[in-house]
């Protein structure tokens, strides 16, 4: 008789069971993560399920060693616009004067124009700083999460005083399950989405899944791992302007190309906020015009602010110091697909 494949899921796992004239019953994963049950024609979605049940441990190693062998390892200029996810909400890099700021590095969650990252100038004329800055800075990012989301996960686990924490010395492993440490997670899967990291718990730990193992592999081999890179102009230290070939900073869409799917630049074509998955497929997806989105807005409208001591305050365009003010571009402005720029009412 023919080959004959079909799928079945197993918990959120997609499993191919592909039965032909063998006689026996086994399951391989493929280079592409792809979970194979190969058997004969009798064989049941039961007796395939039950392997993959019995064999869970060994298939989450085979998922665990995919993806740590082929990480895109991609690279981020220390510039202004720098796309750099946290728990998996984009967030940009906005250099700021040293006297505006006592922390090296803080966080700005939600602001109109999305999340942002501020980080003093200081700590950016040393990539070594700067790197060590912000491998910290996720470190104690998965730290607070982990206070919040350990509870209910350690209540899953045999030990529930079991240790999980995020290191920064890890190079080569994602995770790491000692015997008696416990959990010990690199610094960088502070980057994937709660859902995601806690996928990665619940495989290193042997536990039901709680999400697609497709999803968290391929998320696993974008993280960005330290590498950061001199920016191409000092210019670009401060304003964010396009590259010589007028490429998008992030995505390196050229000038009247839509921007990559995962671009932290790109803004959502019906709302006109950073685009984050609001809209399915790519039908909220824009065009990269070679400028920052609301840049010739605010040049239109005047739209300056510049860093003072007790925060922004508005300015004139050639004053020291002066940024466009994005803040007030989306306070008093509203966004028209039609057009697709953001307009004064």
């Amino acid at each position: 008789m023919p080959t004959s494949d079909r799928t079945i899921r197993v918990g959120t796992i997609g499993i191919t069971v592909r039965t032909s004239n063998r006689t026996t019953l086994t399951v391989t994963v493929t280079r592409g993560g792809n979970i194979i049950v190969r058997g004969p024609q009798t064989t049941t979605d039961a007796d395939a399920t039950a392997l993959v049940e019995r064999r869970r441990s060994w298939i989450y190693r085979q998922l665990s060693h995919l993806a740590e062998t082929a990480p895109d390892n991609p690279q981020r200029e220390l510039i202004r616009g720098a796309g750099f996810d946290v728990l998996g909400r984009p967030h940009r890099l906005r250099i700021v004067p040293d006297d505006n700021q006592g922390e090296p590095l803080i966080q700005h969650r939600s602001t109109p124009t999305g999340g942002w990252l501020h980080m003093r100038r200081s700590a950016t004329l040393k990539l070594g700083e700067a790197r060590r800055i912000i491998i910290n800075f996720y470190a104690e990012t998965g730290h607070e999460w982990l206070k919040l989301n350990r509870p209910s996960i350690a209540r899953y686990t045999p030990n529930s005083a079991v240790p999980v924490t995020f290191s920064t010395r890890m190079r080569t492993t994602w995770t790491h399950n000692h015997p008696t440490r416990g959990l010990a997670l690199h610094w960088a899967t502070a980057q994937l989405p709660p859902t995601l990291l806690r996928e990665l718990i619940h495989r290193t730990l042997g536990l039901h899944t709680i999400a697609p193992s497709r999803d968290l592999n391929r998320a696993l081999r974008t993280l960005w791992l330290g590498q950061l890179i001199t920016p191409t102009t000092p210019d670009h230290r401060i304003h964010l302007n396009p590259t010589a070939a007028g490429l998008c900073p992030d995505c390196s869409a050229p000038p009247g190309a839509l921007h990559a799917d995962r671009c932290d630049i790109a803004r959502c074509a019906i709302t006109g906020f950073q685009r984050a998955h609001c809209h399915p497929g790519n039908t909220c997806n824009t065009v990269w015009t070679g400028h920052f989105p609301g840049e010739p807005e605010c040049t239109e409208y005047g739209f300056y602010c510049r860093p003072t001591p007790d925060g922004y305050e508005p300015c004139n365009a050639d004053d020291p110091g002066a940024m466009h003010d994005f803040n007030r571009l989306y306070r008093e402005c509203r966004w028209d697909p039609s057009t697709q720029c953001m307009t004064l009412p």
